[in-house]
């Protein structure tokens, strides 16, 4: 435990000589709902990680970021908080949450903890607290965003929720709006009042305390709004056509100009990364930033020192099974950003990539090239086992994106259902009805029969994350990243990296001598890269 009798040390006194323990790192997304079962209630929950910890330790990860477990309604599945300081009685209490910590601790893992500060749930006492108030409150009620109706009586300007209809929901006793990115029951904080970022100050220092290492925050890039609130400029039908999953296509119909991405909203992570205490071990904590744009320079911003340490950097999660685009896309950060960008191919909003990219085997190519960018890398459980999409059905769809605004196509049910433990058709999950349908087997099977299995997708994963382990710490932090048709190349200090996208084989010029570390699938020649495999080698070591 920290020594309560000492000064407190903040963040920003600490200044590394060292490369931190998350550059390079390999991130373990758990999506608690669906990870593992404790209790039989058919929801995932705290003591169901820990059941695990084993699969967990056995890929080799450095960390792991746990998905939202407070209190909450559900009306968006944990991500409408109404308690930011207390554990929701269905994963679990505070025992149970130092009992993982200490668990992960032991096995040299640390913990991510997934923050929301965006918008609270509309049952949080904040929000009741600024109902309560009226318009004239003049505390609480300036914790979120109002607006009086436009002279035609509706909503102040165009904006629309990213889970459809508009951004503005009307409240009849005070006769004014609230501001709402998401659903009308996650109203936005209003973080230009510097007492929301006293609030979570506070927030943030008590998971610290109980021995957090570090938060991914919630979409950071949606802190703050332009105080005008002008109307945003609507799209032509051209600009409209690609929807990821968590936006409906309403959401895309606008250029997101005034109701994200402010350019003072960077300031808000150094004021806050100023007034953070150091971690249990004295480190800083890592603040990963959920930056859902499509400029890349507009995330570099997040990135400058003193603010975010990494962002989510959403190029690669949509990338096709081609060279010259993975090689575009890997080449997006700049020299004095390299190493803060967070890869990743899949997580709990996003398709996976086995079904994305059409099978396991290109996934994992893939996967094993991004890997040896600089800069952490996330991995989405149920990717080391090759899980592919759910199949949503109208009828026992869970997320709003569905349910609500009935665009299935872009559900984020589809990357949801829970981790299958075993080949049975409970999964081995204790409820024979868990909180999202069971999804199809991965082609390896489920996690037991890939452990036993020495050339299975999981096996395959754990010998790249071991390989990744004994080579990062020697590396530099830039890669070189060329295509040459369909062949892909990395050149990162005297790691090689090479894929072949193509639909045959392609030969392999390696020097004599050449060590071939790692392929990403079983067997094969020296002599060729067969088609959908990534090796990774390195040159013979000089002649003494």
């Amino acid at each position: 435990m920290r020594q309560h009798d000492a000064p407190t040390a903040r963040a920003s006194d600490r200044r590394p000589s060292t490369p931190p323990w998350w550059a390079d790192a390999v991130i373990y997304e758990v999506y608690i709902r669906s990870f593992a079962d404790s209790d039989g209630d058919g929801t995932g929950d705290l003591q169901g990680i820990i059941d695990r910890l084993d699969h967990i330790q056995g890929l080799g990860v450095d960390a792991v970021w746990i998905t939202p477990f407070f209190p909450s309604p559900g009306h968006d599945h944990g991500y409408d908080v109404s308690d930011f300081r207390g554990i929701d009685p269905a994963f679990g209490d505070t025992g149970t949450f130092q009992r993982l910590v200490d668990e992960l601790h032991q096995r040299g893992i640390r913990l991510l903890v997934d923050v929301v500060p965006n918008h609270t749930s509309h049952e949080h006492p904040w929000f009741q607290a600024a109902l309560a108030e009226g318009r004239e409150g003049s505390h609480y009620r300036d914790y979120y965003l109002w607006a009086d109706p436009a002279d035609d009586g509706g909503p102040p300007n165009n904006w629309v929720a990213n889970f459809g209809g508009s951004a503005w929901e009307w409240e009849p006793h005070s006769q004014q709006y609230y501001h709402h990115s998401y659903l009308p029951e996650q109203p936005d904080l209003n973080w230009r009042n510097p007492h929301v970022l006293d609030e979570w100050v506070d927030i943030l220092s008590h998971w610290l305390d109980l021995g957090a290492d570090g938060f991914r925050i919630d979409v950071a890039h949606n802190l703050l709004k332009h105080p005008d609130l002008p109307d945003n400029p609507v799209l032509e039908a051209a600009a409209r056509q690609d929807v990821p999953a968590g936006r409906v296509r309403s959401a895309r119909g606008l250029a997101r100009i005034y109701d994200m991405d402010q350019d003072d909203v960077v300031d808000l992570y150094a004021h806050l990364r100023a007034r953070l205490p150091r971690t249990r071990s004295g480190e800083e904590p890592f603040l990963l930033g959920e930056t859902v744009l499509d400029n890349p320079d507009r995330v570099e911003r997040y990135i400058q020192t003193g603010r975010l340490d990494a962002a989510m950097w959403f190029g690669t999660d949509r990338v096709p099974f081609d060279a010259a685009e993975v090689a575009r896309v890997l080449r997006t950060p700049s020299s004095g950003t390299s190493g803060r960008f967070g890869w990743f191919l899949s997580n709990h909003d996003r398709a996976r990539p086995a079904s994305r990219l059409g099978s396991a085997d290109r996934a994992l190519a893939i996967a094993a090239a991004v890997l040896a960018m600089p800069g952490p890398y996330l991995l989405y459980q149920g990717e080391e086992l090759g899980m592919i999409d759910l199949e949503i059905d109208p009828d026992t769809a869970r997320d709003p994106i569905a349910r609500r605004a009935g665009e299935l196509d872009v559900s984020r049910d589809r990357a949801r259902s829970p981790i299958p433990w075993t080949d049975q058709p409970d999964r081995g999950w204790p409820s024979t009805e868990p909180w999202l349908a069971h999804g199809p087997l991965p082609e390896h099977g489920s996690a037991t029969t890939q452990h036993h299995d020495p050339e299975s997708q999981l096996n395959r994963w754990r010998a790249l994350l071991n390989t990744w382990a004994g080579l990062r710490d020697a590396l530099p932090p830039s890669c070189a990243v060329v295509s040459e048709g369909n062949l892909l190349i990395l050149r990162r200090g005297d790691l090689t990296v090479q894929t072949n996208a193509g639909p045959g084989p392609l030969p392999l010029h390696l020097p004599e001598g050449t060590e071939i570390l790692w392929r990403s699938r079983p067997h094969g020649s020296p002599q060729t890269l067969r088609a959908e495999e990534t090796i990774w080698s390195r040159p013979p070591a000089p002649a003494r």
